[in-house]
């Protein structure tokens, strides 16, 4: 394939990217259900038929889970920070954080979680400065935060670097759709490039696994307006890959995405 420059004109709305926010809406609502049914059942030495059937109400989420963040933050307050301590404050955070949203109109209790879940992830990029994911999580939330650019540019900056030194490409897809939410055309656009320089080489002399394939064809399909060839590597992949796998799967999402895009859209289907 020819190198191509990349042009603001080819940006792509983050649709993809909202989809695939609702999917993981979804299966949160669904781990929320299974996680506090689990955790309030086992903790029960007789439960009878009719109260297992009980539908956990959004209050039960809310206690549930603002219980376990107080049970870590008081632990922390005691003992040294450790990662898994704090991915497990964080992840619990993140939950508040859902529920919080989508069940009650606080928006005073979401900022007050937030702030608290940012505090996390910050003190895990000190703890393990070179992991992009977490640094990724602090932008994120520094941008749902309405933070100003002089907090946030430092973070990107110093993201970039590391993903320079040692690329992760699924990290750095995801920070393309931060830099357009925070208007950074110029650096999106030189990510983008950037992006397309390190996994077309690898796609083109059969180097690239099938999970860096389908980061090209959403790279392609998302930010570089060719989703023929987004088809063609999605179609690829499937082929290749055990219909169970998760990147099997990847594929199949992205390639409905893509079709069903061109029917609301009354495009022609992707070849």
């Amino acid at each position: 394939m020819a190198r191509k420059n990349v042009r603001a004109k080819d940006l792509k709305n983050q649709r993809w990217a909202a989809i695939v926010a609702a999917v993981l809406a979804l299966g949160m609502i669904i781990s929320l259900l299974g996680v506090y049914i689990g955790q309030t059942l086992s903790g029960r030495e007789a439960v009878s038929p009719e109260q297992q059937q009980t539908e956990p109400q959004p209050e039960d989420y809310l206690a549930h889970y603002s219980d376990e963040v107080e049970r870590l933050e008081l632990y922390l307050a005691e003992n040294e920070p450790t990662v898994p301590l704090l991915l497990e404050l964080a992840e619990n955070y993140r939950y508040l954080v859902f529920v919080q949203e989508v069940f009650f109109d606080d928006p005073e209790a979401v900022e007050q979680s937030r702030e608290k879940l940012s505090s996390v992830f910050s003190t895990l990029v000190q703890l393990d400065p070179d992991n992009t994911e977490y640094r990724l999580q602090l932008i994120n939330l520094y941008i749902e935060m309405g933070k100003e650019d002089e907090q946030i540019e430092p973070e990107v900056d110093k993201l970039l670097e590391l993903l320079s030194e040692e690329p992760n490409i699924m990290v750095h897809l995801s920070l393309l759709n931060l830099l357009e939410s925070l208007n950074y055309e110029e650096r999106l656009l030189e990510e983008i490039q950037w992006l397309y320089e390190y996994l077309e080489p690898l796609y083109t002399e059969g180097l690239a696994s099938s999970e860096e394939s389908f980061y090209y064809a959403v790279l392609l399909g998302e930010y570089m307006g060719d989703r023929n060839m987004a088809v063609s590597i999605l179609n690829e992949i499937m082929l290749n890959e055990h219909e169970d796998s998760d990147i099997y799967q990847d594929a199949l999402g992205y390639l409905d995405y893509l079709e069903n895009e061109d029917v609301i859209n009354g495009e022609p289907e992707a070849e």
